[in-house]
């Protein structure tokens, strides 16, 4: 694989997967224990894969069927967890300040179709990408984007856990968590 060919795949991971670094923040905010913690990885290794396996097999032919507009109808997932945790929070707000928490629990399924649901442009720019890389050459970018995935769940876990971003949301995460979701929701929808 050449120099050029592994950069233009960071290059496209970067590109395509910056906006899961808001979603996983808050999936490791909401995060109460290890088992979670070890679902969000699954999930999003998961996601990324099934994203992957799609975008091959339509830039292959061997799927006829456009499935990239399907993907929009995930971002139920993150408005419907975002507007139930703005509902807690309206009706909570003059109690004592919670932890932002999501309205269900992190899991498998939840971050997969997370991630799924906010894929769409990834398959927008993996199946034109795809069409033109040789087995080998794919096969190098699908190494890259593996290691990458585990870089973007480091990144993201470390932001998570830090002081600042800890203090942040403990401060305005109990409204602010709500409106991302429903922010990534709109966005995955529209």
């Amino acid at each position: 694989m050449s120099v050029t060919a592994i950069l233009t795949a960071i290059g496209i991971f970067f590109v395509t997967d910056t906006d899961d670094l808001v979603v996983l923040l808050l999936l490791w905010l909401a995060a109460k224990n290890r088992q979670q913690r070890q679902q969000i990885i699954a999930g999003q290794y998961l996601g990324i894969l099934s994203l992957i396996a799609i975008a091959w097999l339509v830039s292959r032919g061997v799927l006829h069927y456009d499935a990239a507009h399907l993907t929009h109808w995930l971002g139920l997932v993150p408005l419907t967890l975002g507007l139930v945790g703005l509902w807690q929070w309206w009706r909570e707000r003059h109690g004592p300040i919670a932890t932002p928490r999501l309205a269900q629990p992190v899991s498998l399924p939840l971050v997969w179709s997370m991630t799924i649901g906010n894929g769409g442009d990834n398959l927008s720019i993996y199946i034109p990408y795809f069409t033109k890389l040789s087995p080998a050459t794919f096969s190098g970018v699908l190494v890259i984007f593996l290691v990458l995935i585990g870089v973007w769940l480091g990144v993201s876990y470390r932001l998570a856990r830090s002081h600042t971003t800890t203090r942040f949301f403990e401060r305005f995460g109990t409204w602010l968590s709500p409106l991302l979701f429903i922010t990534i929701g709109l966005l995955i929808l529209l």
